[in-house]
């Protein structure tokens, strides 16, 4: 039992599936949005049961996460050894192995959960898993287009219910928390190797060229209007309070903090912070039933997390008497 408890303990770490929810709740917000906008009634994810759709939203955020998860530590294993020995690969509670099946069957379901969105879902999925394979082949080591491309997952990502959404302002804002979180944990972890102004140059460039091709986007398919036809312009300050709130939150927690351990944290964080924001976009757009509702689900998730840290050595490993 013990090892078998190590083993899903090294699983679970490997598939960073305690951050996952984040990406989940981004996924359900344009599911929900898009469901409650009567110029997408005919589309895929407005005329499926609701139950299916979340459960296709989950799959599809938890699938690529742990995707791109379980492929970065299996193409890092060797760095991994020198710079991150506690990793479940390195650190041998996991079969490098176990890490490519990981991968395979996170990969599937995600583009199993993709097909439930039509045609259009299943291509934005695979456009989505060509990002995740850029990334880990080769992007991740220039830390400007990797903090780039974590951005464009995420967007990507949120794409797959409904290519057609006319909610694009959510896209980007969740792109840009991605690609702050991203770079503030590369740079709290330390990492190597490190930010260069080049790479500052080149992450900023391409945040500022996704952000103009999305608020493009916003115009183009609400008539040249920001905001408007999916959200009640009144309330807009609630999700940007929302990300303030929220990035004074993660800066007093991370005060005291740093190397791996503030790296984890903010990203751990991070995905709590968003889920309150996805949120707070749902209650701006005048549906606080589901709104409530995945806050209570993020809090739930967060506050498990958080017992599986403190619990989940003394699983592993329970306490022995000593004489």
């Amino acid at each position: 039992m013990q090892a078998l408890a190590r083993r899903l303990l090294a699983a679970l770490e490997l598939s960073r599936i305690t951050v996952a929810f984040g990406a989940v709740a981004n996924v359900w917000l344009m599911v929900l949005l898009a469901r409650s906008d009567a110029r997408l009634e005919l589309s895929e994810v407005a005329t499926r049961p609701l139950w299916q759709v979340l459960a296709a939203g989950a799959l599809v955020a938890t699938g690529f996460l742990t995707f791109g998860a379980a492929l970065n530590d299996f193409l890092d294993e060797k760095h991994d050894r020198a710079f991150a020995p506690q990793r479940p690969l390195p650190a041998g509670r996991l079969a490098s192995r176990r890490a490519i099946q990981i991968a395979a069957i996170a990969l599937c379901s995600g583009m199993l959960g993709a097909a439930a969105f039509g045609t259009a879902g299943t291509f934005a999925a695979i456009a989505l898993a060509a990002v995740v394979l850029v990334y880990d082949a080769f992007a991740k080591h220039v830390p400007g287009l990797g903090i780039v491309l974590g951005g464009l997952a995420t967007a990507a990502s949120m794409a797959v219910p409904c290519v057609g959404h006319h909610a694009i302002v959510p896209v980007w804002l969740a792109m840009s928390q991605s690609m702050g979180l991203g770079a503030l944990a590369y740079i709290l972890g330390e990492k190597r190797p490190k930010l260069t102004a080049r790479a500052v140059f080149v992450g900023a460039a391409g945040w500022a060229a996704a952000s103009a091709a999305l608020f493009w986007l916003e115009l183009e398919r609400n008539d040249g209007r920001l905001l408007e036809g999916w959200i009640r312009t009144d309330r807009a300050w609630i999700p940007l309070a929302a990300v303030l709130l929220g990035a004074i939150v993660c800066a007093w927690k991370l005060r005291k903090v740093r190397g791996a351990l503030a790296s984890e944290k903010t990203l751990r964080y991070g995905s709590l912070w968003k889920s309150l924001v996805a949120s707070a976009w749902l209650v701006a757009a005048g549906l606080p039933v589901p709104a409530a509702w995945i806050a209570g689900v993020a809090v739930a998730v967060f506050t498990l997390t958080a017992l599986m840290r403190e619990a989940g050595p003394q699983l592993a490993e329970p306490v022995s008497w000593r004489s």
